[in-house]
This record gives C-alpha cells, sequence and structure tokens, in this order.
C-alpha cells in the first residue's frame, strides 16, 4: 500500500488533483499496513530472533542492519510526514531555514522508506515461501531496486517541485 500511496502523491503532485477522501483512505490504509507490519516485524525480531533458511536471510549482516535504521528512521519521520502541509505553510513565509529543513526532510522519508522496501522485498518472499533460491532472489533484489530508484526519483522531484511552485519557499529558490 505504500508504494500505491506514494503512485497517488505523485499524480496528485502532477496534477494538482487533490481528492481529500480518496488521500486519507489509501493514508489510513497505508497506516494500519505499516502498523501491522511493525507489529509482526518486532515479534519476528524479539521474540523469534529472525530464524530464517540461513544463506538467504542471515541472522544480522549489513542488509539487514540498513533495513532495521531505515525502518526506525521512516517511523520518527512519520509524524514530520503526516504535518508537511501545515509545515510548510507556516514556515513559507516566516522560516526559510525551516521550510528547506521540511522539504529535505520530505526527500529522506521518501528515501528511507523506499530502501526499507528495496531491502525487505526478498526477506518478505523468501519468508513468505515464495522464492527459495539465491538466484531467484537476486533476480528480484534487482527488480524491486529498480522500482524503487525510478520511485525515489520521481517523487523527490515532484514533491520538491510542486511544493516550491504552491509554497513559494519564502524566497528559497
Amino acid at each position: 500500500s505504500y508504494l500505491i500511496h506514494i503512485v497517488y502523491v505523485i499524480y496528485a503532485y502532477l496534477t494538482f488533483y487533490y481528492n481529500p477522501l480518496l488521500t486519507r483512505i489509501i493514508a489510513d490504509t497505508t497506516l494500519i499496513f505499516a502498523g501491522i507490519h511493525i507489529i509482526f516485524s518486532a515479534v519476528t525480531v524479539f521474540f523469534l530472533h529472525d530464524r530464517g533458511n540461513g544463506m538467504l536471510y542471515p541472522r544480522l549482516n549489513i542488509r539487514t542492519l540498513i533495513q532495521r535504521v531505515s525502518a526506525v528512521l521512516m517511523i520518527l519521520m512519520l509524524i514530520l510526514h503526516i504535518n508537511t502541509f501545515k509545515l510548510l505553510s507556516s514556515s513559507a513565509e516566516s522560516s526559510r531555514v525551516l521550510f528547506a529543513a521540511v522539504m529535505i526532510s520530505q526527500v529522506l522519508f521518501y528515501a528511507s522508506a523506499l530502501l526499507h522496501v528495496a531491502l525487505s522485498a526478498g526477506n518478505a518472499l523468501i519468508s513468505l515461501g515464495a522464492i527459495s533460491t539465491v538466484r531467484s532472489r537476486k533476480t528480484v533484489d534487482v527488480i524491486v531496486w529498480i522500482i524503487c530508484a525510478v520511485l525515489f526519483t520521481v517523487v523527490s522531484f515532484t514533491v520538491l517541485r510542486t511544493e516550491l511552485i504552491m509554497f513559494g519557499g519564502g524566497g528559497v529558490t
């Protein structure tokens, strides 16, 4: 649902189409799924101790560490992300520094979220039994990384461009 949320943000920002009901439904659905994911992930990490199948999903390596750090960053920036419109509108005229910080935080939020998706997809498919070989894991990883890289590039450009058009940036150009 997070990828649907990103695609909707891109569409809404490019077309300046805003449907409050649709936005709320997509955002709330994404938050519900994220909450469920956080609970299951916490249970897995703290109670099941990441029991994987060895080579395909090692207990703790740099990939797993970055995956967890990206999740924490995403959770920490979520409140800021939810309140972006209010923060941008209040800071556009009053504080160039705050306005720029909010804009940068948006890019970092999307970076951490898409990094987390890119790092997690292979693990999720292994856990679900959908893939079982190193080769299929690598293929999935490449496809997901490409999708996430494209989405990150497009959403970052679109969000920054549109927010600058909407709010003017209080002199930030």
